[in-house]
């Protein structure tokens, strides 16, 4: 009997594509409804799942929003940026990472949707969710001050500089027009921005 060409999936592949999927299922769940709102149990039924094996996954709710965050800010933070903020100079790194955060709210809207709903909710009264936003605006912070105090050590940027206080405002800045492209995508267009957006932060650092 000739054999199958595709190999049966081991039991490793199995847990990942089912986390895969309890994990989408969460994400697109938290941009429609947000964090509070949304049930172990209405995240296995969209998975296709039960709660119980939702909540034997990954510990409990605030343990999915955990997973859920560092799903979404993976793909920009580590899979993304990567070699493109190492470049020759400071410049071209800050300006390829501005490019990159806008592009990414573009191309993703959905789970860019689901980390702003979620950001919006760590203002609120849910408690769990302050402590993984915090660290994700920090180290998304720490990124871009690390390119500036580079570039401030290459004398491309004026040594005057505050870099932590300069990439928060660049972090506020990008933070500020992806949230008006997500509730006004007609009106508020994030490519003609970049260029701007560019321009502003060299003339500021400089």
């Amino acid at each position: 009997m000739p054999q199958s060409a595709t190999a049966p999936r081991t039991q490793e592949q199995r847990r990942e594509q089912s986390e895969r999927r309890m994990l989408r299922a969460a994400i697109g769940l938290f941009a429609r409804q947000g964090y509070q709102r949304t049930t172990l149990g209405q995240v296995g039924r969209k998975a296709g799942y039960t709660a119980g094996l939702v909540s034997h996954k990954f510990g409990s709710k605030e343990g999915l929003l955990l997973a859920a965050v560092k799903r979404i800010s993976r793909r920009f933070l580590h899979d993304q940026l990567g070699s493109a903020i190492q470049q020759a100079n400071a410049a071209a790194s800050l300006n390829n990472f501005i490019e990159l955060y806008l592009r990414e709210a573009s191309l993703r809207e959905g789970p860019m949707r689901a980390l702003y709903v979620i950001m919006g909710e760590a203002l609120g009264g849910v408690p769990e969710i302050r402590k993984p936003i915090a660290d994700l605006n920090a180290g998304t912070r720490d990124t871009v001050a690390r390119i500036i105090r580079q570039g401030i050590r290459d004398g491309e940027f004026n040594a005057a500089v505050d870099a932590d206080a300069a990439a928060a405002l660049i972090i506020g800045a990008l933070r500020g027009m992806v949230m008006q492209h997500l509730i006004d995508p007609r009106r508020v267009a994030l490519s003609p921005m970049r260029a701007a957006m560019q321009a502003t932060v060299m003339a500021s650092l400089r």
